[in-house]
This record gives C-alpha cells, sequence and structure tokens, in this order.
C-alpha cells in the first residue's frame, strides 16, 4: 500500500494563482473588476482598451481620484481595500468592490502595470518588479498583459479574441446601463466599438438597445415604486415588444447586477398573459435596498445577493409592473365574427352577439340595458363547454394552476398536483428520443467551442452522428452542424448549445445529458402561466406514463386521496 504523501504548506506562488481561479475566470472577469475599481474611484469618464480580445492586453483608464504613491504596492496584496476596515461595514457596503481580491488575483495571473498620481508599479504574476517616479497624473491607468502566460490550463478555457472581445463588451454594457450619469468608451485596439456619453437611463438603455429590431422607443415605459426600505425603478416593454427568451430581463440591486431568479419571476408574473405564450419582455429593474438589509459577501464574483426583505421587493414587483400595463393598452372589444372559417384566439362563449361594445372605453356603466342577461347566456354557454369537455371523455377534470407551477387535477376519487415543468421536459423527452428522420439543414450552425470540447468533438463527433448530428470541423475553435433529426428542429440551438459545452468520457451518460438537456430548454418553465387546452394536453400525456419521473429522476406527480383528505380533517367516509 503507497504511504500517503505529508501535508505541506503550498508555495505562496501556487496558493495564490489557486485563488485568482475563483475571481479571474477570463478577460471580461478582469474587465469587470477594474470598472468596479474605477467606479469607486468616483468617475466621470472610463475608457477600456483591448488587444487581442484582452488575452494579450487590458488597458483601463479612469479620471477618478486616484491612488497615492505609498499605497500603490499595497493594492496588490491579499485582502487589501480602501473600502472595509471592520466587520461591521461588511453590513452597510455602498461600494461596487470589498473583498480585496480582485487585483490580488489579477496580478497573479498575468503582468500588470498600474499608474496613478504620477508613479508607476510593476507586478509580474505575482513577482513585484519595479516603483517607478512617473506616469499619468490624474485618475488611473492599468494594463494587464497576457493573461494566464504561465497558466497555460486556464488557456484552454479561452475562446477565440473576437469572443472574448463581446464577452468584454457585454460587461461594460452591464456596468453602463446602470451608471448612465458616467460615460464609457470601448476600444479594440485603436478602433472605436462602444462611445456611450453620460445621460439619463432611458436614454442610456436605448443607446445601448438600439440595434435591436424589436424594441420601439416608444414601447418603452418607465415604472416607479418608493418605499420606507427599498425603492424600484423599471425600463420595461409593453406588449408590443417581446422576446422569446428572458435574456433581457435584468436585475440590479444598488446598481450591481446579480442573478435573482425571483426577481425575473415577479416581472413575468407581472406581465401574467400580456404576453403571448412563450413570449418574455424587455425589463431591466433597479432594486435600492437599505444596504443593513441586502448581503453581496456570498461569492467572489458578486453576481449573487440576499434580501433580507425578499419577499416584500417580490411583492411589490408584481403590483408595480401590474399598474404600469394596466394603463399602457388600448382598449378594444371582441366583436362577433361573420366568417365562421376565421380562426380567432377567442372561445366562442367570450363573443358577443351585439356589434357595440358592452362597456365604454371612458365608463364602467354598461352601455346595453341587455348586459345581464347577456352575461348570463355567456356563462350558461361556458359551463355548457366544460360538461361537454368532461362528456367526451378526458378521465379528469382539471381545476386550474397554482403558483403558477403546478397543475390541480381532479380525477377517479383524488386530488392530483402536477409539476408543468417537470411534467413537460418528460413528454419532450420521450418525443426527442422518437425516430423522427434527418434533415439537411439548408444554411448550417457554425459554432464555437472551448479546447477541451474541441479536443472531445475531435474524437468522438461520430457519437453525434450516428444521431443524426453531423458535425463538422472548420477551423480551430470552430464547428459545423449541417444535419438534425426532423423532430428536433425547432430546438436546434438548444442541440447546438450542448454540443459546444459538453465534453465527457462517458458516451452511455452522454445520451442522456443530450436529451435531458434539449428537453429541459424547452419545456414550459416555473411560473409559465399556460391555458386550459395545453394544461389538458400536458395531463392526459402525463396519465399516458407508467412513471411519472422526469429526465433528473425526479418524480413531479403528488396524488392526494378523498379518503385522505376526510381523515386529515376528522372526517370519515
Amino acid at each position: 500500500m503507497a504511504k500517503p504523501n505529508k501535508i505541506r504548506l503550498l508555495d505562496p506562488l501556487v496558493a495564490q494563482r489557486i485563488a485568482a481561479g475563483e475571481v479571474i475566470e477570463r478577460p471580461s472577469s478582469v474587465v469587470r473588476e477594474l470598472i468596479d475599481n474605477s467606479l469607486d474611484a468616483g468617475s466621470n469618464q472610463i475608457t477600456v482598451i483591448l488587444v487581442g480580445g484582452g488575452i494579450e492586453r487590458i488597458t483601463v483608464i479612469d479620471d477618478g481620484i486616484g491612488i497615492d504613491q505609498e499605497d500603490l504596492p499595497l493594492v496588490f496584496k491579499s485582502h487589501a481595500t480602501s473600502k472595509v476596515t471592520s466587520l461591521e461595514d461588511l453590513q452597510n457596503l455602498s461600494t461596487m468592490g470589498f473583498r480585496g481580491e480582485a487585483l490580488y488575483s489579477i496580478a497573479s495571473s498575468a503582468k500588470v502595470t498600474l499608474s496613478s498620481n504620477n508613479t508607476t508599479f510593476i507586478i509580474d504574476n505575482g513577482v513585484e518588479k519595479e516603483l517607478l517616479p512617473t506616469g499619468i497624473n490624474k485618475g488611473t491607468k492599468i494594463d494587464v498583459e497576457n493573461l494566464f502566460a504561465q497558466i497555460p490550463g486556464r488557456l484552454l478555457f479561452l475562446k477565440r479574441s473576437s469572443t472574448e472581445f463581446n464577452m468584454c463588451r457585454n460587461i461594460l454594457i452591464e456596468k453602463a446601463i446602470a451608471f448612465p450619469e458616467i460615460s464609457f468608451r470601448l476600444y479594440d485596439q485603436e478602433k472605436l466599438r462602444l462611445d456611450l456619453p453620460k445621460t439619463k437611463s432611458k436614454e442610456r438603455l436605448l443607446d445601448i438597445l438600439k440595434t435591436d429590431k424589436n424594441v420601439v422607443d416608444s414601447e418603452l415605459i418607465e415604472m416607479n415604486y418608493s418605499g420606507q426600505d427599498f425603492s424600484l425603478y423599471a425600463i420595461a416593454s409593453s406588449g408590443g415588444s417581446y422576446r422569446t427568451d428572458r435574456s433581457h430581463i435584468r436585475i440590479y440591486v444598488n446598481k450591481r447586477p446579480v442573478d435573482e431568479y425571483s426577481m425575473v419571476q415577479a416581472i413575468t408574473y407581472g406581465y401574467g398573459q400580456t404576453l403571448p405564450g412563450g413570449a418574455f419582455p424587455y425589463c431591466y429593474l433597479f432594486i435600492d435596498v437599505k444596504a443593513e438589509l441586502v448581503d453581496f459577501n456570498i461569492h467572489p464574483t458578486k453576481k449573487e445577493v440576499r434580501l433580507r426583505n425578499k419577499a416584500e421587493i417580490h411583492h411589490q414587483v408584481v403590483a408595480m409592473v401590474r399598474e404600469n400595463l394596466k394603463t399602457s393598452y388600448p382598449s378594444f372589444s371582441v366583436e362577433k365574427s361573420t366568417d365562421k372559417n376565421r380562426r380567432t384566439s377567442f372561445p366562442d362563449y367570450l363573443k358577443i352577439s351585439d356589434q357595440k361594445p358592452l362597456f365604454s372605453k371612458d365608463s364602467d356603466k354598461p352601455k346595453d340595458d341587455s348586459w345581464f342577461e347577456k352575461a348570463r347566456q355567456i356563462l350558461a354557454k361556458k359551463e355548457s363547454i366544460i360538461e361537454t369537455k368532461e362528456a367526451v371523455g378526458l378521465g379528469f377534470k382539471y381545476l386550474g394552476q397554482i403558483f403558477n407551477l403546478f397543475l390541480i387535477v381532479e380525477k377517479n376519487e383524488s386530488l392530483f398536483l402536477i409539476d408543468q415543468h417537470a411534467a413537460h421536459e418528460r413528454i419532450l423527452y420521450d418525443q426527442i428520443r422518437s425516430d423522427g428522420g434527418i434533415q439537411l439543414l439548408m444554411v448550417p450552425i457554425s459554432f464555437e467551442v472551448e479546447r477541451s470540447v474541441d479536443d472531445f468533438l475531435q474524437k468522438n463527433s461520430l457519437w453525434y452522428n450516428s444521431y443524426g448530428l453531423d458535425l463538422k470541423r472548420i477551423g480551430e475553435l470552430e464547428w459545423e452542424l449541417t444535419t438534425i433529426p426532423a423532430l428536433w428542429k425547432s430546438i436546434e440551438s438548444e442541440v447546438v448549445d450542448f454540443i459546444s459545452s459538453t465534453a465527457v468520457t462517458d458516451l452511455s451518460e452522454l445520451e442522456k445529458r443530450l436529451y435531458s438537456s434539449i428537453a429541459c430548454h424547452d419545456a414550459i418553465k416555473d411560473g409559465d402561466n399556460i391555458d386550459t387546452t395545453t394544461a389538458e394536453h400536458l395531463i392526459k400525456k402525463v396519465f399516458e406514463l407508467e412513471r411519472p419521473v422526469c429526465p433528473h429522476g425526479r418524480l413531479f406527480v403528488v396524488e392526494i386521496t378523498k379518503d385522505s383528505l376526510l381523515k386529515s380533517v376528522g372526517r370519515t367516509l
């Protein structure tokens, strides 16, 4: 039996580079941290210059307060910061940075030259070099060169320079949205790629979104709420502009961009049925919370947040969105169609036989004296349709949806709660596995991969070919998909996302991960409000399953029997 290795302290430089990996993942991570420092320095103008997508060089120049000469060597020390002096300070943070890890991590992974107040300090991959009496006299300029040159393992996970540039650009835009009062510029070497002069919040967002053909200036609404412990401000689209994904629902807490799904969910709840199924709004939500009620000290990237009054904020976001949408849409009336073959999204029992609307645009008072009788007739028609549906043999009664997540169903002497996302995911999973023939793509889909995935595909691309996915390597880190199973055509982007991000050694496990990943991406999501027809179709499919388990192995149906309910309230049959 081999003798275990002795425990020893890591070399400080090795430990430094391991720690750096938590904060600095790629050039965009460096840009994020350096912009945060410029913001905390009170800058009015921030310029970012990238060479080779930031892999060769990143330069950030600001006009902030700068750094004193005696403090320059300290900024690269672990946990060196001017923003926190005691544990209590963590409860009242007002700065973008505070952990004292960013410059330390960057200096561990590259050559860094920092100039401020007529002094320049150089540190090369953790080794201090020179302190020179020269440099810019106002603000700060920092150069980060040859990122990960001495950590080749990290270079394997970087993409092409053009892709890394776009990631850095996205970070700059993310920061600029929260600070419209500051001007930002981005250069690709000497070419100006983005120029955002100081302006107001709505104008800044319009400047950024102006290339999106789905956004119309007049369709953007400003929303406000002010409370005792927090305030809300949002710029959102009305029903006329929307997307098929959530990529433009962004959350900022105290000007920090964060990943907070509960607030994304609150926004979608607020829109309710305003948008068509599968559609999502543009919404940039800014939450300003008292410092003592928020905690960013969770992860080095500061993308996560804990809100002590999350439930209250969630409720108010829903209310604010609903209230503003209520006044942003034109009123309309539903008229009876004279063309029996014309398709309409309204069921027959919502049609009104009179050509005049029941209610006027400006008043809730009925125009028609017979409105009550008509309402009764409409209700009778609706009940008739429901009874007819039950009579045709669905075998269950759909009662409705709760929490925009669970479908409630009555069947035989039981009540069933069905997780709509997991159920739809399972149905899609089964459909995707079925044979639907192979379809040649008219326009092949090109995509880029990381080096580890590139190596995997060069060895295993024929595995994908056996599933109808023909892959061809067309350049360094570039691949092309030319065929796809016919049944997968509507989810081709999810298929490409999976291929471009997956490299495993167990091919038998890869099949399950492929199918389940595709199904999960395309399935109805938690929080989606679905119509009765869709719900009934999904429920019917669920009851046809031998075992209601999602592709990840989770049971998604709960049964509550009539007998158990009676017993729970002390009754007996």
